[in-house]
């Protein structure tokens, strides 16, 4: 028995997941495209032909099924896709096999206009927030530019405000009358139009709100320190950090300096101790998870948690489609957040070119795990003592 039959018969046997599908032989086109739409829409799969639901190997008699497939690929999908297409027999009884990787074009549809996802073993219709989430993906939609239905110009702070523009365009805010103000704020996306009046975007919220998390609550760090290397250890302490970004990030910074373990060396008859993390590394992992994170994901926080051997710094959002974590590595970037990005820029915070994945690498010798897990991005930076 070959590798790859071996490996298919394996796959069969594990049942339907988020990652496997069975449909009998006498499958519909319609339900490939579904199959095909959900998988190219979340993480990839493969989906078996001539598979019950059961697992029972029943085989097909799909004359062509290359060129069947790759018909449905490309009519009844939207876009169309390349999957990979090949048979194996078990016992006489062909299967039909087709891997479907992560799309790169997200979001996918089928050609009835459904938007499919995955979602354990079914395949179901995008809600509205999940649909959100996959344009998001793509760059059709910003969300930081997103209405704040409840959010008027009074739950802007106006010191805030005064101190940005007087510092980096030198108007005189709050000196400007309120009409004058709103059209500012309108123009600079801080207010956007919803039903007949203005009100605060969500990328205004985050920079220059009263109170961001009362609109925004996945907006706060959940910052957690254990004694030991695991989540399942002692806890020694936890908080909520709130506020808007540029206080989110300062304050975190802080905190982790304030509890980062601090190994010491006794140098003469002095005691000197050592650098666990640069602060810059710090910095950049923490703009990089408030900056890039999805906002749009409402039952999340960004989770930074301090270990003996290391900080884990977890944020929703997938890595936007033409991204992998190997291409982050080397600089490449896909904006999620256009006007976070921009005002963090301007408040010297990032720099817009890519460089803090690839600046924290390089301080760290290299001693940084990224990893990709359903929803969310995990940054991991393991201690290196100087």
């Amino acid at each position: 028995m070959s590798n790859k039959k071996e490996n298919l018969l394996a796959l069969i046997s594990q049942g339907e997941n988020a990652a496997i599908e069975f449909k009998s032989g006498q499958v519909r086109p319609d339900a490939v495209a579904r199959g095909l739409v959900a998988f190219s829409n979340t993480l990839g799969g493969t989906l078996l032909i001539g598979v019950d639901d059961d697992g029972k190997i029943s085989g097909m008699e799909i004359e062509n099924f290359d060129e069947w497939i790759a018909n449905i690929s490309r009519n009844n999908v939207v876009p169309a896709m390349d999957p990979i297409i090949y048979t194996e027999t078990n016992k006489n009884k062909k299967i039909g096999v087709i891997e479907v990787p992560k799309g790169i074009y997200k979001p996918y549809q089928t050609i009835d206009g459904r938007f499919w996802i995955r979602v354990g073993s079914t395949n179901r219709s995008a809600t509205k927030e999940e649909l959100s989430r996959l344009f998001q993906q793509a760059g059709l939609v910003n969300f930081d530019i997103s209405p704040l239905e409840r959010a008027d110009m009074s739950c802007l702070d106006n010191d805030k405000l005064h101190n940005y523009w007087n510092t980096y365009y030198h108007i005189d805010y709050q000196g400007i009358e309120k009409s004058e103000r709103e059209n500012l704020l309108f123009n600079t996306d801080i207010l956007v139009p919803f039903l007949d009046g203005n009100v605060v975007s969500v990328g205004g919220m985050l920079i220059f709100g009263k109170e961001p998390q009362k609109y925004l609550p996945q907006s706060a760090i959940i910052f957690a320190v254990f004694k030991g290397k695991n989540i399942t250890d002692e806890l020694v302490d936890k908080k909520e950090i709130t506020g808007t970004l540029p206080d989110i990030i300062d304050n975190t910074a802080s905190l982790i300096q304030l509890f980062l373990p601090k190994p010491s060396t006794i140098n003469g008859l002095k005691r000197e101790e050592k650098n666990l993390l640069p602060p810059k590394v710090i910095r950049e992992a923490l703009v990089n998870a408030v900056c890039h994170r999805d906002y749009s994901i409402i039952n999340r926080k960004t989770m930074v948690y301090i270990f003996n051997d290391k900080i884990e710094i977890t944020s929703p959002g997938k890595i936007a489609n033409t991204l992998t974590v190997e291409k982050i590595k080397y600089g490449n970037s896909a904006i999620r957040n256009h006007f976070i990005l921009k005002y963090l820029d301007n408040y010297r915070y990032i720099d817009g070119l890519g460089r803090g994945i690839p600046t924290i690498i390089k301080e760290m010798k290299g001693k940084v795990e990224i990893t990709e897990i359903g929803e969310l991005f995990k940054l991991t930076l393991n201690y290196v003592i100087k």
